[in-house]
């Protein structure tokens, strides 16, 4: 197949899905991301209440790994708070169709320490087929493939089967697609100084994009959630963006706000099924990781991001450490950039219990 010349269909996408703004808990953000994609017109702006989902299964991390079942079970709950819907198949037609080319973009970085899980994405990929995606329409990636490596997932980059690779050093980056920046360290610019290119496989090979995030605090940006894990993990030269007083910001929400990937970006699972609140995104002390036992989905971001700041936070002070809310200032930016709602009055969240 020639995913370059892979166009997304709009009018196949309303033929086979039904979005109810209620039953999907979108915001107005979300609402009108979807609706770019659909080629529908606009939502007004109106302040809407954007819906987390969490689900949380006690004592499911056993000797270090969850089981396959209950992760599934997570998955399918969580899903069915958040459409509405009764059937996995039902639940996932609300994102996606058949015709899609589905990226997974997972966080890898902390290894088989704290990486996101296989058994999630397993668990994601099976509500996929369920869908009507065929397994060769969905890629894991993430930009650097050596990470995915190291976390424990094997690499596919071939015509059969779920495909696994990386932006480096399977696909590089599109240099006609970039994001212009020059609220940086220009000392620290890289070889496209102020530009910063997409990922081929955001750009040429997907049409639609789920992020799936774990719940780590951040040496620089305060945590790594949601909008980090997209921010700078679609992008290349991206360490000009890290030092004072920039810390992450506003480049992750300049980037997701981004219309190559907004577009695409349908749905975020937050793997914390295990989370970390000293040390990340790259965590070398096992004792700065908790069993969190949770999933968190939505279409929001901000929210969801806001919810995970607020349960790192309250870990690190549990633990005598100072917080991190300020430090953490890409995601309230995000939210005044109309990324999605940052006060907790304007989030509505779901706890589910398996």
């Amino acid at each position: 197949m020639d995913f370059t010349n892979n166009h997304f269909s709009r009018r196949d996408f309303l033929k086979h899905t039904t979005i109810g703004a209620v039953g999907l808990g979108i915001g107005s953000a979300g609402i009108n991301g979807l609706k770019n994609v659909l080629g529908a017109d606009p939502v007004p702006d109106v302040k809407r209440k954007s819906t987390v989902v969490a689900v949380k299964d006690h004592g499911i991390i056993s000797k270090g790994t969850p089981d396959q079942k209950r992760v599934q079970k997570m998955v399918d709950d969580g899903m069915f708070a958040l459409t509405g819907k009764k059937t996995t198949k039902d639940a996932w037609r609300c994102f996606f169709t058949p015709e899609d080319i589905v990226g997974i973009k997972i966080n890898p970085i902390g290894g088989k320490m704290l990486s996101t899980r296989p058994e999630v994405v397993n668990a994601i990929i099976l509500c996929l087929i369920a869908a009507g995606v065929k397994e060769n329409n969905i890629i894991v990636w993430d930009r650097f493939e050596e990470h995915l490596v190291s976390a424990g997932y094997g690499l596919n980059k071939g015509t059969r089967g779920v495909r696994y690779y990386g932006t480096e050093h399977t696909t590089g980056y599109d240099r006609n697609v970039y994001y212009e920046s020059h609220d940086d360290d220009q000392k620290l610019r890289q070889d496209d100084g102020p530009r910063s290119l997409f990922s081929k496989i955001v750009t040429q090979q997907t049409t639609a994009i789920i992020n799936v995030p774990v719940m780590k605090d951040h040496g620089i940006a305060g945590v790594t959630l949601c909008l980090k894990n997209i921010g700078f993990g679609v992008i290349n030269n991206t360490p000009r963006f890290h030092p004072e007083p920039h810390y992450c910001d506003p480049a992750s929400a300049d980037v997701c706000s981004h219309p190559a990937i907004k577009d695409k970006l349908r749905l975020h699972i937050v793997d914390a099924l295990q989370a970390c609140f000293s040390g990340g995104p790259r965590p070398k002390a096992a004792n700065a990781i908790w069993n969190e036992d949770q999933l968190f989905f939505g279409t929001d971001p901000v929210a969801i991001d806001r919810i995970g700041l607020d349960i790192i936070d309250a870990k690190r002070r549990e633990n005598h450490l100072n917080p991190v809310f300020q430090k953490a200032k890409h995601i309230s930016n995000a939210g005044k950039k109309g990324l999605g709602n940052f006060d907790m009055k304007d989030i509505e969240y779901v706890k589910l219990r398996v």
